[in-house]
């Protein structure tokens, strides 16, 4: 019929575009939906064509694609305390380190659940060098931009007993909705209200405060208390969050720190799994709810030689705790893992990973599956990391007013911040707590 154009062949089309002629848009977005959720995937779907880019990048899409694989989010990386950034897995299957190095002066990691990032900084750098304290800063940060960062200060002076509060603190973000409803309705988290768990030791009371700040209400908890020795904060392993209880491992001393989130109560678990030998060489905090279908079970691996041992906690009426060997794993037989092996305390916010490092590099064990998978070659490893999880995808950025109001960039080769976030000497420490300035330092 005349004014009627020639349909395309199959030599005028890209193999992308002769699918899109033969598939409606909603079938292709439930084909991608079921998609693996890793960037790698994702960037290669874009490279077919510009209207499959412009789908995969479709923020209707990407919150439906989050919120169906909400409890797979892969790790893409590992944050340094001083805001470094090492991305997960090898080239080209790997995220570029750029949108994700934040390295802001004075801002420290505390934390990340759910694809953001819980930062706090105690001090300012002046033009001369030197460092000035202040009432403890706390900022909720998206990477991604996918949410506006978000900014607050801890805990009012009025609220902490004496005024003070100790050179070190333990920071944990969480869902705000709750954990057990935390995405029941399909909702993309980053979008959600969140609570902030503080915890940390005052410095005249020889006690231990923790609290809630609620971003929905802009305030925090009542701060409640516990009378501890200082040593048993000062190896307390980054909190985990099982149920909707925080816990704090103190590997040193072989206890654990309770904070019920539900009644704001903090106490002891006085003792952590032994054999005869007497404390396992490692210890960290798992969930084995799983493993015996009870409501959020409160597990601890524990590793001894190549093998690694996983228990679950039996709390009684009156409050003790027993522990219940489940299973013992010995590392050096799994697929994928040379000889060598050793535990890496990695803060992680899913409980059911523990990661293993060897001489090719470190590795992230599945306690469900089993499954091994490398995400870290043998020189990349840091000193304290936390694993970041998200389902990003290449072309999001974090908005350039993140970056203003956290502060300057470090320089190249500047000095890397100490883990007391740039203290200088313990004279320095004591010369501001002698002047009565506020602390609120790790």
């Amino acid at each position: 019929m005349a004014g009627v154009p020639a349909p395309p062949t199959a030599e005028d089309l890209t193999g992308g575009e002769i699918f899109l002629r033969l598939a409606p848009e909603d079938l292709i977005h439930e084909i991608f939906l079921r998609l693996p959720p890793h960037p790698a995937c994702f960037h290669r779907v874009s490279l077919v064509c510009k209207h499959w880019r412009r789908l995969v990048r479709d923020p209707v899409f990407l919150g439906r694609f989050r919120a169906r694989h909400r409890h797979t989010a892969p790790v893409i990386g590992f944050f340094g305390e001083d805001a470094s950034f090492v991305p997960a897995g090898e080239p080209p299957d790997r995220v570029t380190v750029a949108p994700f190095c934040l390295r802001r002066e004075n801002w420290r990691v505390l934390g990340c659940r759910h694809g953001r990032v819980l930062l706090g900084s105690a001090y300012r750098r002046s033009a001369d060098g030197r460092s000035t304290y202040r009432p403890l800063q706390l900022a909720v940060w998206d990477p991604t931009g996918r949410s506006p960062l978000s900014m607050f200060q801890g805990p009012r002076h009025e609220q902490i007993p004496n005024g003070r509060v100790a050179l070190r603190i333990r920071g944990s973000l969480i869902c705000g909705s709750g954990v057990h409803d935390h995405g029941s309705q399909g909702e993309e988290c980053c979008s959600r209200p969140y609570r902030v768990v503080l915890l940390f030791y005052g410095s005249k009371s020889n006690s231990m405060f923790a609290g809630i700040y609620s971003s929905s209400e802009a305030t925090w908890c009542e701060l409640v208390s516990l009378v501890i020795p200082p040593d048993l904060f000062d190896g307390a392993q980054p909190g985990v969050l099982v149920g909707n209880a925080m816990y704090w491992l103190s590997p040193n001393e072989c206890k654990i720190l309770d904070y019920d989130l539900d009644t704001n109560q903090l106490h002891i678990i006085e003792n952590l799994p032994m054999d005869s030998h007497g404390p396992y060489d490692f210890y960290q905090i798992v969930n084995a709810t799983d493993e015996f279908e009870w409501p959020d079970r409160l597990g601890v691996a524990a590793m001894r030689g190549s093998y690694l041992h996983l228990f679950a906690s039996i709390i009684y009426s009156e409050g003790t705790t027993t522990w219940l060997h489940f299973r013992a794993v010995e590392v050096d037989t799994l697929q994928h893992l040379s000889p060598l092996v050793k535990a890496l305390l990695i803060s992680d916010e899913d409980r059911h990973t523990v990661f293993l490092e060897t001489v090719d590099g470190v590795f992230a064990l599945h306690l469900e599956s089993m499954e091994v998978k490398k995400v870290l070659a043998c020189d990349q490893a840091l000193s304290t990391m936390t694993a970041y999880r998200s389902f990003y995808i290449a072309g999001e950025r974090a908005l350039d007013k993140d970056w203003t109001l956290l502060g300057k960039r470090t320089a190249e080769g500047d000095r890397v911040a100490t883990s007391t976030w740039g203290v200088e000497s313990s004279n320095e420490i004591n010369h501001s707590m002698d002047n009565g300035i506020d602390e609120n330092l790790t």
